[in-house]
């Protein structure tokens, strides 16, 4: 079990009263295009125990989710079927309604869903409605030159190989699987450099000028077993930025061992916590992941700097038993 979920588990539950009004989202190009039967499946079985459901198809770009604040608002549960791109949309709207949210893992990772030990079954969802509890949990926001406003996003960002991977897979249309993933990874190392970047943590610098991997996290959930960033974790009101100075195409190829044995990678990593990180990217341009997305869909420019912070508010996360 994912060590991030047993030390949420410490974190304090909130009760809730048993949901009357569901609202379920689910994103139609997640989990090569399953999700719309799921969804269905999910509906009948909440509307058999007399809840009442409500079903929606996620939008394709950030501002449209705007559409669904005041569903979220007049709902007791929302339950998103999809994966953690779906999820960074929703955060923002979750955090200010305080409505519960439980996440069906639908994506290719659905690390949101996995971290919490929540899953596809319409049992485990009526078990954990059951139990009426939630817990609260923060995100991470990004913001900085060249972006407007302030950018959520629950599980990471980074600068490497997996930006590189996504930037690539980034305009196609319709679903993706685990197939086009990897060639798209092949493609991506055989052309891999990584970014040059200054980092402070809390105002005190601390990489000037390196080149490496860099990965801003706000849970230990990416990367399954690699445990790249073992202490992020979303109950605090803190990052954690790790950074592989002088990352090379190996670690790439330990990390896809590592992977495949389920054992922590131990790459060098240096880490730093901390409320506010500063990034600074020096030549060239760069992209950024965020959560298994291609950041804003181009490259962040060189000598651009991105700040990264901490939600002042949290989202309410269903508790699974």
């Amino acid at each position: 079990m994912n060590s991030d979920y047993l030390s949420q588990q410490d974190k304090k539950l909130i009760e809730i009263s048993s949901p009357k009004q569901v609202l379920i989202i689910f994103n139609p190009i997640s989990s090569a295009g399953n999700t719309v039967s799921l969804a269905g499946e999910l509906e009948r079985s909440l509307t058999s125990h007399g809840i009442s459901v409500k079903v929606s198809e996620s939008e394709k770009k950030m501002r449209h989710y705007r559409r669904m604040a005041t569903d979220i608002v007049e709902s007791d549960l929302v339950v998103v079927v999809g994966g953690d791109g779906t999820v960074r949309k929703l955060l923002r709207s979750l955090s200010r309604a305080q409505t519960p949210v439980y996440v069906v893992p639908g994506g290719n990772e659905s690390l949101f869903a996995r971290s919490y030990g929540m899953s596809a079954s319409a049992d485990d969802l009526l078990q954990a409605i059951v139990l009426g509890k939630c817990q609260e949990q923060y995100y991470g926001l990004i913001s900085g030159n060249g972006i407007q406003g302030k950018k959520p996003f629950f599980i990471m960002a980074s600068m490497g190989l997996d930006s590189l991977t996504v930037k690539r897979i980034g305009k196609r249309t319709g679903p993706l699987n685990d197939t086009i993933y990897a060639w798209q990874g092949i493609a991506a190392l055989a052309s891999l450099h990584h970014p040059t970047v200054t980092i402070t943590v809390d105002g005190r610098m601390v990489i000037n000028r390196e080149s490496g991997y860099v990965i801003v996290a706000n849970s230990s959930a990416y990367a399954k077993n690699l445990m790249l960033v073992p202490t992020a974790n979303p109950s605090t009101n803190e990052l954690v930025v790790g950074f592989l100075p002088g990352s090379q195409r190996r670690h790439e190829l330990i990390k896809v061992l590592k992977i495949l044995q389920h054992k922590p990678a131990n790459l060098p990593l240096k880490y730093f916590a901390g409320v506010n990180i500063s990034l600074t990217l020096h030549e060239p341009n760069y992209p950024l992941q965020v959560d298994g997305d291609y950041f804003r869909d181009r490259d962040i420019k060189a000598e651009s700097t991105i700040e990264f912070s901490v939600s002042p508010k949290p989202i309410r996360v269903f508790f699974q038993p």
